[in-house]
């Protein structure tokens, strides 16, 4: 499997490609289409690192969805004591 590069602009290994799984392209297809939108401009590592992170919360709720979560119990503590 292909060494996953970090998404910083500024340490982009031009000599490395940059993968992308399936989810991650459809989430990065609607970063796109909104980026052209909004009139920004294209900024394809913002897009990619934004359709990252979605897809990465997408993953999560289908985990929650399919019952694999763990319930914790909310510690609460009191800063001013």
């Amino acid at each position: 499997m292909a060494e996953v590069q970090t998404l910083d602009p500024y340490e982009v290994d031009e000599s490395k490609p940059i993968t992308i799984a399936p989810r991650e392209l459809f989430f990065f297809k609607k970063e796109i289409e909104t980026q052209i939108a909004n009139g920004e401009g294209l900024n394809l590592l913002k897009a990619l690192h934004n359709a990252r992170y979605c897809a990465e919360i997408d993953r999560r709720f289908e985990r929650v969805e399919a019952g694999h979560w763990t319930e914790h119990e909310l510690i609460e503590s009191n800063a001013n004591e």
